[in-house]
């Protein structure tokens, strides 16, 4: 019993108690269906990726100095902040110990974003993102269909053609392809030991891979929603599978020219 008290397990425990009521909050609004279980993927590769990486070398001290800080903005700002934003500070201070304890350093932006996805935030990414995404969309795909010499003219999240209206709508608006796209990016981050800078890179490098490849999803699905081309009913899914699937092969290639090509190499720097 003392020598658990005389542990590093300490601050972890007490890091769990303090930020109680968010660990309560996340479970009720996973089990109610306000929001899709995207989070759970992320918790368990977050979780899966600790593991293999804490038998592979030394952990580092725990940084109790920042972790009291945001427990501290934590108390502070609770009568406040709505539940979603106490649980960012939350895993914010949980991500300094995951990364410190597994993977050997104390900050590492691809355990910060994995838990931050973990999160059910699907549903105010729609609210928050959906539209101006659809909107991109619409504007990029009518580009690119004007350069097959189709007359397309894009008028807020709809395609217009001929007296036509073909319509972006919120399925096709791309936030699910953006929520994978960075769960991608971020697992691969911690799969090749990416330094804080190149994380953040390829995050970047990421989105734009994914607003484009929307962007050609919807130029391709305008073309059965127009009636030019006669497709199957389950082509507009099966167009989004592949245009996934391309742009998962783009953010690979991108991790590895960050990274040189060497998979799993160690990180210099931890």
């Amino acid at each position: 019993m003392m020598r658990f008290f005389r542990s590093r397990w300490v601050p972890v425990a007490a890091l769990m108690l303090a930020f109680w009521p968010v660990w309560r909050w996340y479970v009720l609004r996973m089990a109610d269906g306000s929001d899709e279980k995207l989070g759970l993927v992320a918790l368990v590769t977050l979780a899966v990726l600790a593991v293999a990486k804490a038998r592979q070398g030394e952990a580092r001290r725990l940084p109790l100095p920042a972790a009291a800080v945001l427990v501290g903005l934590y108390a502070l700002t609770y009568p406040w902040l709505p539940p979603l934003a106490r649980a960012v500070i939350a895993v914010s201070a949980a991500g300094l110990f995951v990364s410190a304890l597994a993977f050997g350093r104390a900050f590492r932006p691809a355990v910060w974003g994995l838990l931050l996805l973990a999160l059910p935030v699907t549903a105010s990414m729609q609210y928050y993102l959906g539209y101006p995404m659809r909107v991109a969309a619409g504007r990029a795909s009518a580009w690119l269909v004007g350069l097959t010499g189709v007359s397309v003219t894009a008028r807020g999240t709809c395609l217009r053609w001929m007296g036509e209206t073909v319509a972006v709508d919120a399925p096709c608006s791309g936030v699910h392809m953006l929520w994978a796209g960075a769960w991608l990016s971020f697992t691969l981050a911690c799969l090749y030991g990416l330094p804080a800078m190149r994380t953040f890179a390829l995050a970047a490098f990421s989105a734009v891979a994914v607003l484009a490849g929307n962007a050609v999803r919807a130029a391709v699905l305008f073309y059965k929603e127009a009636g030019l081309v006669h497709w199957p009913a389950w082509a507009h899914e099966g167009v989004g599978v592949v245009v996934f699937a391309a742009t998962a092969l783009v953010i690979l290639g991108g991790v590895r020219a960050m990274k040189g090509g060497v998979p799993c190499a160690p990180d210099p720097s931890s």
